[in-house]
């Protein structure tokens, strides 16, 4: 279970999961899209603030696909880190009830 995030601030121009169409592209009406939500936004709403969880401060030499790999790979190291931090504690309990039912079978 992923905890809980922290809603953050976040404009999708400034954000390193923000893929800016080219000038030429055919859908003139949009400005880009999300990476991460796959949301695509006129021009004029780009800059607006909104709460986003999963804001990424844009690394001026990094590529939006680069910041993409990025976090899913932070993501998912996350997410194992929990996953072994579950398993870790259901071997210690699993050990001490097979250490307490042994040794209540020895002197009971």
């Amino acid at each position: 279970m992923r905890p809980k995030r922290l809603e953050a601030t976040a404009r999708c121009g400034r954000c390193g999961l923000w893929a800016q169409y080219p000038a030429d592209h055919h859908e003139r009406v949009f400005a880009g899209v999300c990476l991460w939500y796959q949301t695509r936004l006129e021009q004029d709403l780009v800059y607006e603030e909104r709460v986003c969880g999963d804001f990424f401060e844009r690394v001026p030499d990094l590529t939006p696909l680069e910041h993409f790999n990025y976090k899913t790979s932070r993501d998912a190291l996350g997410d194992a880190y929990q996953e072994a931090r579950l398993g870790k504690r259901l071997a210690v309990l699993s050990a001490a009830i097979s250490v307490t039912s042994f040794l209540l079978s020895l002197f009971g």
